[in-house]
């Protein structure tokens, strides 16, 4: 009888306890509704950053909303999405701001609401607004480190040293915003650190768009044949510059050289193929899944940094493979914030105290 009591007793406890442990467990596989702000879809890039977030948030059991103006340079109707995103009821959203004063107003609409908002491939904080964590490389630093490689590449051309080469680089800037200072300031100082004879003979904005690389790049070559390198704030821009010089009877890899930053998939195909020189990969894909990755923590209580850095690396056809298989990326950290102030993100004095292995980007 006492040995029946006992086993109802451990019965009822454990429905007890059953009960108590189900919130918990249903809130952990909860489906959470989040957005996804990029610009706009016109570049690789972002089609890139979406995937790695949809396929992150697929995996997590997570509803990811996608939204985006139609060309990078709409700021109104980029804080317009944002709204509608918010009007939706998602419950944590991240954006990639080109226009800072439209920026701002959706990250103060998202911060009336309550609602976490998050900023990828942007470590510049607003001056306004509350932002959980911005999340993206250092736009300076790797640019530097692939003009010091574009130089190495000047080099051989001419059988020279880097120190000593001569050279002509033609800059196709992107969009004027923070995205297309940065790229630009930091190529020319590894220019003038690594092979500062060389000479940049042009800049024109390609407006981030293959067609307009290679408008502008065919008139430049009109005007300067000789030009040893295109250089693109963004690959698409130097894909089309490279295109526009081989119609023009020039072989890439020879008679010129294409570098841009991004790493997309079209440009490592491009790249396998021999059809390109290098790009600075910043992998968009993994800083996708970061991005929910960093909202996934958000939900959970953790305390995340409010500049999220992920790697950057200079990709060439000798290190493909190593990067397409993932073994180049290394885990995002605690960043320096990144400003438009033509200087390096990371300050003189810190990077003095950092070897490279420990340099955040490298």
């Amino acid at each position: 009888m006492h040995r029946n009591k006992v086993l109802t007793l451990m019965v009822v406890a454990a429905l007890f306890l059953a009960v108590a442990i189900a919130p918990a467990a249903a809130q952990e596989t909860v489906e959470r509704y989040v957005g996804f702000v990029p610009p706009a879809l016109t570049s690789p890039f972002h089609v890139a950053m979406v995937d790695g977030a949809k396929a992150r948030a697929e995996e997590l059991g997570w509803k990811l909303e996608v939204q985006a103006p139609a060309s990078e340079g709409d700021f109104a109707a980029f804080v317009t999405t944002v709204q509608q995103l918010l009007e939706l009821g998602v419950e944590a959203i991240s954006i990639n701001p080109i226009g800072t004063d439209s920026a701002i107003t959706a990250v103060k609409a998202a911060n009336e609401k309550g609602i976490p908002i998050l900023a990828h491939n942007f470590i510049t904080p607003f001056d306004e607004g509350e932002v959980v964590s911005y999340i993206g490389y250092d736009q300076w630093g790797g640019a530097e480190k692939l003009a010091m490689y574009t130089c190495e590449l000047i080099a051989q051309k001419y059988g020279k040293s880097a120190a000593e080469t001569n050279g002509k680089i033609y800059i196709l800037l992107g969009i004027d915003s923070i995205f297309s200072h940065r790229r630009t300031g930091g190529f020319k100082a590894g220019l003038e650190k690594a092979c500062p004879n060389v000479e940049v003979v042009g800049e024109q904005t390609g407006e981030w768009l293959r067609t307009k690389g290679s408008e502008v790049a065919s008139i430049a070559l009109q005007q300067t044949p000789d030009i040893d390198v295109f250089y693109g704030n963004s690959d698409e821009m130097a894909i089309g510059a490279a295109l526009a010089a081989e119609q023009l009877g020039l072989t890439i890899n020879e008679d010129f050289f294409a570098v841009g930053i991004d790493g997309n998939p079209p440009t490592l195909d491009l790249l396998a193929q021999g059809k390109f020189s290098a790009t600075l990969g910043v992998d968009p894909f993994r800083m996708g899944v970061t991005v929910i990755d960093t909202m996934a923590k958000v939900f959970a209580g953790e305390e995340v940094p409010l500049v999220t850095l992920t790697p950057s690396v200079v990709v060439t056809p000798e290190n493909l493979q190593d990067y397409l298989d993932g073994l180049l990326w290394t885990e995002p950290e605690a960043g320096f914030p990144e400003f438009d102030n033509d200087l390096p993100t990371i300050p003189e004095e810190e990077m003095m105290d950092m070897t490279p292995e420990a340099t955040p980007g490298s």
